[in-house]
């Protein structure tokens, strides 16, 4: 049901604001850049003594001490001038601050991570018998997670440094020392060290290879670092993985058997470290320590930190997005905001027009299950009676006829029997003279660990395609749900199996400010036949969706190298977009938004190429915008008077998280964006859940990031997959889906992706 969107009373961001005299002058030395290992090399060699960036075709140089002089052209700069190198100088001022406290200091990517050394933040000692002893080079800890930045939240470039918490895995152990004590090591991967220009820090080793047989004292490696087939065991340690942790605390207490055990104790501890409540209470802590800090950056140049920033003081300008009203009819006259409740008044979109309204409905399951599967069918044509939300069924919800349904029997759980009884399931309708419309394929949770030709699914849903078929798994343990929630997977089977068969369930409001408004998912579909070995191949995947969310097409490259990577997504941008102006008779002077979302950073390459295709249409009128939908940064939002929602008797979920729907805006081209509230968390143990950030790239012609961010939103309530909302804009998320149903069936013998292709590739397939 519908929820109260007013903003909450008690906003804080993991942001501490830095403040400085912007006036103070530093001497900064400039040099030509020559090239990224001179760069390098003058980086490495001035290590500790000095910040070294690069900018632009300049290199420039910041002494750390008054008495050292920067090499090069000095010039005189005001720091406020050079803001983002001022965000460097504090970064060095973090690694030598707590590395002088002794504490353990990592650096990934942009981001610091300080290791705990206390006592209670030792989880690994939580985790087994407090009489083991296992050796110190073994480690599971509370650790933070440190990263500079430079934002923009009033127009005015702003230092802050966000600060999340996190559970770092140590084990710094040699694998001789491991085999010395008897823990196995095939099949796991292993690291090497590598030297670092920055002593200071610690480092987590290169991946090299993963071990197939050990002789000697050297490890055999498959799937290895070119010119790496061996390595020597006491050169050698294992990557630090929480499954691995837990296989070598079973072994080094010669208990094997407790592995899951620990495991389980070990994820259990990581959670509570990352729940939102204690999440909070460790950055409040170390955002107080740091305030106490006297902060030197340069010579002369002072800094302080300043408050968490909170909705009292200083919060980011930010809005509760309300969900969309969706639209369930072509007039726009039945709206809801709640999709099931919309449906089950008003029926689906295209009521009206979808066909066929009497379906074939073919029906795959094991022998010796039929005889409860055929009243589950029943009940996801007719309802569950007698309870709340599920006595409309999916023909009645759907304004469908009484469809044709004939079950075809597996006589065991082999792919080979799938098979058999999906043969004969289009033999007899092929006899018919008639095809299915949908299949529904009962398996069971544990053939999901199966791959490729060992998977019954993979196997039926690979040869249901070929045939033009739509495909619903079902597992047979929702069958034995309890009947409430049986009701409510039913509604979501029901729900995906429409879209799957082309219909449109409901859809989204638009404005017509603008002739045509596209929004452009970008993904890719990457081929690995290994971790560090063979050669990567790329598929990209464009979802097209209208401005209304309507879903227009999806269209993929051809598998190739990265290298050829942009250019093949570019034909494929360019033959969505023609293939889409096409059908709805675009007039060359219409108005046309295309918006894009990626997963990844847009890159400026990208950008120049999707301008020249503009040109290339012929699409005078054309405005552009590039989003990059991200998940990996470092911010977190709390809503401190947030008491979370319950997760059964003894527990809350979500303490602390922000509403869905909140967006924070940051500057003009950064956004956070909450998709994920205390009622969207599945359990307690979910940890707290992290905003997308939406990073408008700076070519963009749109530039309306709030409408940009409220769109992205709307996408998210769009998901025909489930009634729930979806963690990610459809966007986003379709593209992932469809590489992950290729990733699966790729390993199907004789599969061939030619076959998503006329009728079947125009419907949601992958849902």
């Amino acid at each position: 049901m519908d929820r109260a969107t007013t903003a909450p009373p008690s906003l804080l961001l993991n942001a501490l604001p830095v403040g400085f005299d912007r006036r103070i002058v530093m001497r900064v030395g400039r040099l030509p850049y020559e090239g990224p290992e001179a760069f390098v090399t003058l980086r490495d060699r001035l290590s500790g003594t000095h910040v070294v960036r690069r900018r632009g075709n300049q290199v420039e140089i910041v002494a750390l001490k008054a008495e050292l002089v920067p090499p090069g052209i000095i010039d005189n700069i005001p720091a406020g001038d050079v803001i983002d190198l001022s965000g460097q100088l504090l970064t060095e001022w973090l690694i030598d601050h707590f590395t002088q406290l002794g504490r353990r200091v990592f650096q990934r990517r942009r981001a610091l991570i300080i290791v705990s050394d206390k006592a209670q933040d030792d989880l690994l000692v939580q985790a087994v018998p407090r009489e083991s002893s296992l050796p110190s080079w073994l480690g599971f800890r509370a650790a933070y997670r440190l990263q500079v930045r430079v934002e923009r939240p009033e127009g005015r470039p702003q230092l802050m440094v966000a600060v999340d918490t996190l559970a770092h895995i140590q084990i710094d152990g040699s694998v001789a020392v491991m085999l010395a004590r008897g823990v196995r090591i095939d099949g796991l991967y292993v690291v090497r060290d590598i030297t670092r220009s920055d002593r200071r820090l610690m480092h987590g080793g290169r991946l090299t290879g993963r071990v197939s047989s050990v002789i000697g004292d050297r490890l055999t490696l498959e799937d290895h670092e070119e010119e790496w087939g061996s390595i020597l065991a006491a050169d050698a340690k294992l990557e630090p993985r929480i499954e691995v942790l837990a296989h070598v605390v079973a072994s080094w207490l010669k208990s094997p058997g407790e592995t899951s055990a620990i495991l389980e104790r070990l994820r259990s501890l990581a959670s509570a470290v990352a729940v939102g409540n204690e999440k909070l209470r460790r950055v409040q802590a170390l955002a107080s320590y740091l305030q106490r800090q006297s902060v030197q950056l340069a010579p002369g140049l002072s800094a302080q930190f300043g408050n968490l920033l909170t909705s009292k003081c200083r919060f980011p300008q930010h809005e509760v997005i309300p969900k969309p009203s969706l639209i369930f009819d072509a007039g726009g006259r039945h709206v809801d905001r709640w999709n099931q409740r919309g449906l089950d008044q008003h029926g689906p979109y295209d009521r009206f027009q979808f066909n066929p309204k009497h379906l074939n409905i073919a029906v795959i399951c094991q022998a010796d299950l039929q005889g409860r599967v055929e009243p589950f069918i029943d009940q996801l044509l007719h309802g569950v009676p007698n309870t709340k939300g599920g006595d409309v069924g999916f023909l009645r919800r759907f304004a469908l006829e009484r469809p044709y349904v004939r079950v075809f029997r597996s006589t065991g759980d082999s792919p080979a029997n799938y098979r058999r009884a999906a043969v004969e399931a289009v033999e007899h309708i092929t006899d018919q003279g008639k095809r299915w419309d949908l299949a529904i394929v009962q398996i069971t949770q544990a053939m999901e660990q199966l791959e490729g030709d060992a998977n019954p699914y993979l196997i039926t849903k690979a040869f249901f395609l070929t045939k033009g078929i739509a495909v619903q798994h079902v597992h047979f343990e929702t069958i034995e749900q309890a009947d409430q929630q049986r009701a409510y997977s039913l509604n979501n089977i029901g729900l995906a199996c429409y879209a799957k068969l082309g219909g449109i369930p409901w859809l989204l409001p638009t404005d017509q400010k603008v002739a045509h408004e596209l929004v452009i998912g970008l993904g890719s579909h990457h081929e690995r036949t290994s971790r560090l070995g063979g050669s990567d191949r790329y598929v990209g995947i464009t979802t097209v969706f209208s401005g209304d969310g309507r879903y227009l097409l999806e269209s993929r490259t051809r598998s190739v190298p990265f290298d050829d990577y942009r250019t093949a997504m570019l034909d494929a941008v360019r033959a969505a977009v023609n293939q889409v102006r096409k059908d709805f008779a675009w007039a060359d002077d219409d108005p046309v938004r295309l918006v894009f979302h990626a997963f990844k950073p847009v890159k400026n390459a990208e950008v120049e190429a999707v301008q020249g295709l503009v040109q290339e249409l012929a699409l005078p009128h054309a405005e552009y915008a590039f989003v990059h939908v991200a998940d990996d940064h470092p911010f977190q939002v709390f809503d401190q008077s947030q008491d979370g929602a319950w997760a059964g008797r003894q527990f809350r979920k979500g303490v602390c998280a922000p509403p869905r729907g909140l967006m924070v805006k940051l500057s003009n081209s950064d956004a956070l964006l909450c998709l994920k509230g205390s009622h969207e968390l599945k359990q307690a143990s979910d940890g707290h859940p992290v905003p997308l950030c939406l990073h408008l790239h700076r070519a963009s012609s749109f530039t309306d990031l709030t409408y940009l961010a409220r769109q992205a939103f709307a996408f998210s309530c769009h998901s025909w997959r489930s009634f729930l909302p979806a963690p990610l804009p459809i966007t986003i998320l379709y593209s992932e889906l469809v590489a992950y149903n290729l990733r699966l069936l790729s390993r199907v013998s004789g599969w061939s992706d030619d076959a998503i292709v006329g009728r079947i590739g125009g419907t949601r397939w992958f849902l």
